[in-house]
């Protein structure tokens, strides 16, 4: 799909949250120039209709904005508060994040944040089929370790310290996204196993280790 149809579809359905539809106001959130030759091709193509002031979604065209603002989204949160990359950069790269990323590869970053509902804007992140399967299968979900029940297994998906000394004890510890951990006690100290090892922290510390329930092989 060209680009310039993507960038209309993903500003009508801004304008559609700000509850507006006029040629003029969506053209405030576009990229690209709504000139009526684009609007034609789009018409064509089944993704909107239009008249001389509004424009309004098809049923086909929703379909496409809603992929589009979900990716954006989700990758606006992964760069928050996973890679903590803000700013100017961290909105070039969920723009193009929003229109390359496969289905497969959003469902992954989707599970791997925990099914969030809001972006860092706090606007809402439309949920796909992975969001519905969690209520029929929490193991999916993304939580600190310390949410987890004794004797559990957890395969650590990220890691969010608050200082870099922390991330640097929990690197010392041999922690790391992709190992699988046991929840061995959790109090008075919490204890997790790894590699046949005891690691023992503060409850602080531990929280800070997000994953979910390995499944059995």
């Amino acid at each position: 799909m060209q680009r310039e149809f993507e960038e209309v579809l993903e500003s009508l359905w801004l304008g559609e949250e700000k509850k507006v539809c006029s040629i003029s106001e969506i053209s405030k959130f576009c990229h690209v120039i709504v000139e009526d030759s684009l609007l034609k091709k789009m018409h064509e193509e089944k993704l909107l209709a239009y008249d001389n002031s509004n424009i309004y979604f098809t049923e086909k065209g929703k379909k496409v904005a809603r992929g589009l603002i979900r990716r954006k989204r989700l990758a606006e949160e992964l760069l928050e508060h996973v890679l903590d990359i803000k700013g100017d950069r961290a909105d070039e790269i969920a723009c193009e994040f929003e229109h390359a990323v496969i289905p497969e590869v959003e469902e992954s970053i989707c599970v791997l944040l925990g099914h969030p509902s809001v972006c860092p804007h706090g606007l809402p992140i439309p949920p796909g089929p992975c969001c519905k399967e969690k209520l029929n299968n929490v193991s999916q979900t993304v939580h600190p370790i310390t949410d987890f029940k004794v004797g559990e297994k957890v395969k650590i998906s990220y890691i969010r310290p608050t200082t870099h000394s922390r991330l640097h004890r929990l690197s010392g510890f041999g922690l790391r996204p992709g190992i699988t951990i046991k929840i061995h006690q959790k109090k008075p100290a919490f204890i997790l196993l790894y590699e046949n090892t005891e690691i023992a922290m503060d409850i602080e510390i531990a929280s800070n280790i997000y994953g979910w329930i390995k499944k059995e092989e």
